[in-house]
């Protein structure tokens, strides 16, 4: 995961400009990448079982998204450069 978001914070490099489907798509990624870095802080700070199962019923959530657009980031081509 920490990978990845380093790769996605390196996007100030890329040499050629993406098409705007690619940079909402990148956005997307970034925006679920960000938001399960909340849900894992969110996760080990919370006490309430009930609250505990809220965390993981949202992380499964997010990483079934994250999933999806690195699905669609492939299917269109998008590679690591242009993260």
């Amino acid at each position: 995961m920490e990978s990845v978001l380093k790769l996605l914070q390196r996007t100030d490099c890329v040499e050629e400009e993406p098409d705007v489907g690619q940079e909402k798509l990148l956005s997307e990624i970034r925006d679920v990448s960000r938001l399960l870095a909340y849900n894992d802080c969110w996760f080990q700070f919370e006490c309430d079982s009930d609250l505990i199962d809220a965390c993981i019923f949202q992380r499964e959530e997010l990483q079934a998204r994250y999933r999806f657009l690195l699905s669609q980031a492939k299917q269109i081509g998008v590679g690591s450069t242009a993260f």
